[in-house]
């Protein structure tokens, strides 16, 4: 059962992290346009738990968000780079929660050797998401999705949090590159990447568990370049 859930919950990572980002356009680009473009991404995430059976999954997303927007029809919008927070919590009589915040890039904090990173937040400075938001890998990012599918987005709940968490590396280091290919319709996008990620632990308080105790941490940071000729449909993209 551990093991199924760390395999699970590094596919999501992985798909959040290793394509999200903050977006810089190199003449063009943009959701599902032609162009060069290139993302940039820092993310922390975490499964915690209580003494009493409750667990919360978190994770921190600093880059360019997708968002299917409430009420609005067409193709999903990109927005950013901005700092997005995700969480989904269970309790032991089976009741649930969940939640999108945008936060202030302030209050993620990053150290640029993924040494560690540190969030701070609370009702004050956050924000509800402005609708679903599509993960990298599930759609996100036109050209680019197709490598984690499975992988959740955050569907934008009001509920708000308070947030005093620091992650801390076990000081090993991971380093990945990627080259990927995609083609809808008459549109292709090629990209290439690399990221680094390292686990660890956290420490800290949140306000959806009695106390904090770490299963799983991690901290990443990720840069790709994908290079589109053709734009990607609505159907592409399920607009």
């Amino acid at each position: 059962m551990r093991n199924r859930l760390f395999y699970s919950v590094v596919l999501a990572v992985l798909s959040i992290v290793a394509l999200g980002g903050a977006v810089m356009a190199a003449g063009g680009g943009g959701f599902g346009t032609p162009g060069t473009t290139k993302f940039h991404d820092l993310s922390a995430s975490a499964q915690l738990s209580d003494a009493t059976g409750s667990s919360v999954f978190i994770t921190v997303d600093r880059g360019m968000q997708t968002f299917k927007l409430r009420g609005v029809n067409g193709p999903p919008v990109m927005v950013g780079p901005e700092t997005v927070v995700n969480y989904f919590g269970s309790s032991p009589d089976g009741s649930y929660v969940n939640g999108c915040l945008v936060i202030p890039d302030s209050r993620f904090v990053v150290a640029t050797n993924l040494s560690t990173a540190s969030l701070n937040i609370d009702p004050t400075v956050e924000k509800p998401c402005p609708g679903f938001l599509i993960p990298a890998g599930s759609g996100g990012r036109p050209g680019l999705s197709g490598i984690a599918p499975e992988a959740g987005g955050g569907g934008g709940g009001d509920m708000t949090i308070t947030a005093n968490l620091t992650w801390t590396s076990n000081g090993a280091v991971t380093s990945f590159t990627y080259i990927n290919s995609s083609k809808c319709q008459g549109a292709v996008a090629h990209s290439n990447g690399g990221s680094t990620n390292t686990f660890g632990s956290v420490s800290g308080n949140v306000s959806l568990l009695a106390d904090v105790s770490s299963q799983y941490a991690s901290i990443s940071e990720f840069n790709t370049t994908e290079v589109a000729t053709g734009t990607f449909s609505d159907a592409c993209t399920g607009a």
